[in-house]
């Protein structure tokens, strides 16, 4: 008890006194090394939506982005990371006394530094953007329509990960459904499994694979280079009382939500067919994969980063044979043979033309970021891509009113530059940046415009929404407080 006492009292005077950028070494001895951090995160914005024809053109916002703490450390070789949000940044937007757990996980030796296996929640390792760690950029957030498009968030599962030489990998069976509480465990599982992988080669780069960096590392001495490919697929299925590609993505419903789960494939408001799993006979498949490389070299007295990925993604919906369901109230109001007429995401197919129909949606992406400076400064700069399917609507006052989110296939642009950070000392920063998108998507209501890829929830409702636009041009200003020890 008296050495117990001890260390809590060495803990709270080298809080205040041993910070080390991501966390505050608390404790060290031969079997235990205890790390606690925290991380501040503000946003002010500045955007013009020239095509609002109700409200004022230009609009200022100031939103509290991050309130994090932490915890990491390892015990008799035994890696945990804990990580948690608070307050504004919380999926449930509305109250400030909301809590959000991110990482809970603990990582057991195989093989010491070499092989382990990852037990708890973390952020699957689904595309280099969206898993990158958020306390290590170099923007004031990740890519707004990359990251809608494209991220898997955060799961419960198992994982296998680690390195041989050169070559790293990670690979495992998550829940399938994050944020989900644990008395609505999947009941009926489908094949293949929620999994992901990511494997590659890598010299010099050695990321956490599941947090890689954009800045915050090591200045290289010579060139380092990482290629890396990867993969997330999941077949639908019930989860209680709901389905998992309907969980995956439910966290976008929220007006403002920033994004923690799901994306365009796997949520509600994007894909139209998602729905249907379990009330038709159907069945559901989820994919995505993509390549990613890493370059980081010196550059005179300072550091120069290059890096890219390459991503698609699918999902598609078959209509087998059997018979359709409707219920009212829990109870059975209609049954027919699904030979007979049949409506689908607000399409009605004649007899005999709905069985076997496969109704897929496609989507791609590109994306380039590269950098020079080293602290104090850094210079940036992000080309993004994203190709939307036009099959993609979201509903207007029902179930049955569907309008196209995306009104084309034509790509959606995003060029961030410069990005421009300062690092005040090793644990506060400001980022300046001007971004601009093209042919972005905004949904309009009876009190004006939203972005979508920053308001994802804004795309649909139980209010009036009228059809998307796509903006020609949308010019944004952002300026980025942290503060993390």
């Amino acid at each position: 008890m008296r050495n117990f006492k001890k260390w809590m009292l060495a803990a709270i005077l080298l809080l205040g006194f041993t910070a080390h950028g991501k966390a505050a070494e608390l404790f060290k001895n031969d079997d235990l090394d205890f790390n606690f951090g925290g991380r501040i995160q503000e946003l002010g914005e500045t955007e013009v939506l020239t095509d609002d024809a109700v409200r004022q053109h230009v609009r200022v916002y100031l939103f509290n982005v991050e309130d994090r703490l932490f915890t990491n450390g390892t015990y008799k070789g035994f890696k945990w990371n804990f990580e948690a949000s608070f307050g504004g940044e919380d999926i449930a937007n509305g109250t400030n006394g909301s809590f959000n757990l991110l990482d809970a996980n603990v990582d057991v030796p195989i093989i010491t530094d070499s092989i382990y296996v990852k037990v708890g929640q973390f952020k699957d390792p689904a595309n280099l953007e969206s898993a990158g760690y958020d306390g290590n950029m170099l923007f004031t957030e990740k890519s707004p329509n990359f990251n809608l498009f494209f991220n898997e968030g955060y799961e419960t599962g198992v994982a296998l990960w680690g390195h041989l030489g050169n070559l790293d990998g990670a690979a495992g069976v998550v829940q399938g459904a994050p944020n989900l509480p644990q008395r609505y465990l999947p009941e009926l599982l489908n094949f293949p499994l929620p999994m992901f992988i990511r494997v590659g080669f890598s010299d010099g780069i050695n990321d956490d694979l599941f947090k890689p960096s954009q800045t915050g590392f090591t200045k290289p001495d010579k060139t380092q280079i990482a290629i890396h490919a990867m993969g997330y697929v999941a077949a639908d299925d019930n989860a209680g009382h709901g389905n998992l590609f309907g969980q995956i993505g439910g966290g976008l419903a929220t007006f403002n939500d920033n994004s923690y789960y799901g994306n365009v494939l796997t949520s509600k408001i994007f894909n139209p067919y998602l729905g249907l799993a379990g009330a038709l006979p159907v069945t559901a498949l989820y994919y995505q994969t993509g390549l990613d490389f890493q370059v980081r070299a010196p550059m005179g007295d300072t550091t120069f980063t290059l890096s890219g990925q390459a991503m698609i993604g699918h999902y598609d919906m078959t209509v087998s044979g059997g018979k359709i369901i409707t219920y009212g109230n829990g109870v059975p109001v209609t049954v027919q043979n699904n030979d007979g007429p049949m409506t689908i995401a607000g399409v009605v197919y004649p007899a005999g033309k709905a069985p076997g129909k496969n109704f897929p949606l496609n989507i791609g992406g590109g994306e380039l970021v590269a950098s020079f400076g080293d602290k104090p400064w850094e210079v940036a700069g992000r080309v993004a891509m994203v190709i939307p399917d036009n099959g993609m609507a979201g509903t207007s006052t029902n179930a049955t009113t569907f309008r196209p989110i995306f009104t084309n296939s034509n790509p959606i642009w995003e060029v961030t530059f410069p990005s421009i950070t300062w690092h005040m000392n090793d644990n506060a920063k400001l980022v300046a940046e001007t971004m601009f998108m093209f042919n972005e998507s905004e949904a309009q209501d009876y009190d004006g415009n939203y972005v979508v890829a920053e308001m994802p929830g804004s795309a649909t409702g139980t209010t009036y929404r009228a059809p998307n636009i796509q903006a020609s041009i949308l010019p944004i200003g952002r300026m980025m407080f942290q503060f993390q020890f």
